[in-house]
C-alpha cells in the first residue's frame, strides 16, 4: 500500500525550490538578479505552500528526506551505473548526459566561487543562483525545465555537502 509522505521531506524541499526558480524565471530578465533571487530563497518556506502529499514512496530504498529524494533522483539518470563489470543486473555504461553534464558544470562553477565555501543555507541559495545565471554553462541548460534542472534542484535540496561526487 503506498505510504503519504508529508512534511519537511525531500520532496517539499525540491518542490520549494522548483518554485522558487519558476518563479524566478518567470521574472522579466532584468529582473533576475542575485538580491531578488536571494529574497526569494530565504522566504521559500514562506512563500512557497507546501506541495501536495507525495503518494507514492521514494524509490530505491532511499528515505524520506532530502537525501533521499536527491539520491532517488541521482539514480534515475544512471548515476549509479557500474562502468567495469555491469553489476547484479549487468548494466553497463557511463551516466546518462544530464548527469554528467551537471557533474561538470558543478566542478566549473566551483572553480570560480571560492568565495561561496560555506555550508549555511544561503551559500547553498547563492551556488544555485550560479547554475541559473552564470554564462559558463550553456544558455538554457538549467531554466528551462527537464533532467537537467530536475538533477539540479534535487541537488539544492539536499545542499553541496550531498552532492554527487562521480558517475
Amino acid at each position: 500500500m503506498p505510504g503519504k509522505w508529508s512534511g519537511s521531506s525531500g520532496y517539499t524541499s525540491a518542490s520549494r525550490i522548483r518554485s522558487v526558480v519558476e518563479h524566478f524565471l518567470a521574472l522579466p530578465s532584468a529582473s533576475q538578479t542575485s538580491g531578488r533571487f536571494a529574497n526569494m530563497w530565504s522566504s521559500r518556506a514562506v512563500d512557497f505552500l507546501d506541495p501536495e502529499d507525495l503518494t507514492y514512496i521514494i524509490g530505491g530504498g532511499e528515505g524520506n528526506s532530502a537525501a533521499g529524494w536527491s539520491s532517488y533522483v541521482y539514480r534515475l539518470y544512471g548515476s549509479t551505473r557500474n562502468t567495469s563489470s555491469g553489476g547484479d543486473f549487468a548494466i553497463r555504461g557511463l551516466p546518462d548526459t544530464p548527469y554528467r553534464e551537471f557533474l561538470a558544470d558543478r566542478t566549473t562553477l566551483n572553480a570560480i566561487s571560492s568565495a561561496i565555501s560555506g555550508i549555511t543555507d544561503a551559500d547553498q541559495g547563492r551556488r544555485l543562483y550560479q547554475f541559473l545565471a552564470s554564462t559558463l554553462v550553456p544558455a538554457g541548460r538549467y531554466t528551462r525545465g527537464g533532467s537537467h534542472q530536475e538533477i539540479l534542484i534535487a541537488w539544492a535540496a539536499v545542499g553541496s555537502s550531498a552532492a554527487p561526487t562521480s558517475g
